[in-house]
């Protein structure tokens, strides 16, 4: 083996068991610290870890992972309990959200691909800050959820729809590809219908593959079906990580409680795969040169994130949110550091975007996922609460 790869490996692993304990030190989320920890021993510094097909594919396969475990948080059978209202609310903000980054985008002549980044959502440090605050379970810990968790499915639906727009067009070719797109969803339905069916007809003995099983059976068919729908996702010139994540979905809808499953691929996904996807991003990053112009252009990306999450936000008042809570939930769906650094890869891949913009976006993720939490609970001083309805 390679020297330089024998190091690389070594100070990856080095970086995956150091980060949390620094990240918890510095008081900042694990994957900026990860993404940070690339960066100084990456491209950018220190030159000391090298990129190589084996990091790449590694990489990758713990992006996919992660859209997969992003997709199992999505929990539509708590979307159906909730009211008229605040389902309307939890849908109407993130499409709102997505509007006005639009118009910031339009207003500053930002490129199409940056006002994504601007309007995206995830769940990934949203869910991390209520767990770790303790009201997950309240009223306002699910609305919340629930607002990320519709807003990261759209955001990778517009982002999957505007690749195909660049990759093809406003033609035939277009209406084409939005046709295998609802293909795509259909094939994904027969499996969940499939599924479904399985769990109604033999409940136990399904159950059990899912809990102890000395083969993990349960893991297998996730994983199956997670690469399964990449790869279809794939053959019809879709991101893979939209199969992915519709993978998720699926068990997540076919199986409410999915802990024991989630328990079971978290170790190794959490644990190995998905740190050193963040790693990796800092690896390849290159910092650029801080001039005045970078400055302007990050400030202003930053400001239009804030004002894109924060007053669509508001609209949560209607749900019996105080305004106050409303606010700080602005800030914490401000923070979407996967999604926006998957879309400034994906800008610079199709050649959208250059290096510059994408550095910036890069590190748009980064500060947004440092100070985002930090004013949320600067908001929500309130002590942590028990699980609970309220």
């Amino acid at each position: 083996m390679d020297k330089h790869l024998v190091v690389s490996i070594v100070l990856l692993t080095s970086g995956i068991f150091l980060a949390p304990f620094a990240s918890n030190m510095l008081r900042i989320p694990v994957a900026v610290g990860e993404v940070i920890y690339g960066i100084i021993l990456g491209n950018s510094f220190l030159h000391l870890i090298h990129q190589s097909q084996w990091l790449d594919f590694l990489s990758n396969f713990g992006f996919l992972v992660l859209m997969f475990m992003a997709g199992l948080e999505v929990k539509l059978t708590e979307i159906k309990e909730l009211t008229l209202k605040e389902k309307l609310t939890v849908f109407f903000v993130p499409i709102l959200i997505f509007i006005v980054a639009f118009i910031f985008g339009g207003f500053f002549h930002l490129k199409t691909i940056v006002s994504i980044a601007i309007g995206a959502v995830s769940v990934g440090i949203v869910v991390s800050v209520l767990r770790e605050k303790g009201i997950l379970s309240t009223h306002y810990g699910k609305i919340l959820f629930l607002t990320g968790t519709v807003g990261e499915f759209l955001s990778i639906f517009v982002l999957t729809i505007y690749s195909i727009i660049v990759k093809f067009g406003f033609g035939l070719l277009f209406f084409i590809k939005i046709a295998q797109l609802i293909a795509f969803f259909t094939v994904a339905r027969i499996i969940l219908l499939i599924l479904k069916s399985l769990m109604w007809w033999y409940p136990k003995e399904i159950k059990i593959y899912f809990e102890k099983n000395p083969t993990e059976i349960g893991a297998r068919i996730s994983l199956a079906i997670m690469f399964a729908l990449s790869a279809l996702a794939t053959l019809i010139d879709v991101e893979p990580i939209l199969g992915a994540f519709i993978a998720g979905m699926i068990f997540s809808t076919v199986f409410p409680n999915t802990e024991k499953i989630e328990e079971k691929l978290s170790g190794i996904s959490f644990g190995f795969l998905i740190p050193v996807f963040f790693i990796y991003v800092g690896i390849k990053f290159q910092m650029p040169h801080i001039n005045e112009h970078l400055l302007i252009l990050l400030g202003l990306l930053t400001v239009g994130s804030y004002i894109a999450k924060i007053l669509p936000s508001l609209l949560l008042t209607v749900t019996g949110i105080d305004l106050k809570k409303a606010v700080s939930a602005g800030f914490l769906l401000s923070a979407p550091l996967t999604l926006v650094i998957v879309t400034a890869e994906m800008g610079r891949a199709m050649n959208l975007i250059d290096h510059h913009q994408e550095a910036a976006l890069i590190l748009l993720a980064i500060i947004t996922g440092v100070i985002s939490p930090v004013f949320f609970n600067i908001l929500n001083k309130e002590n942590k609460v028990e699980s609970s309805d309220s």
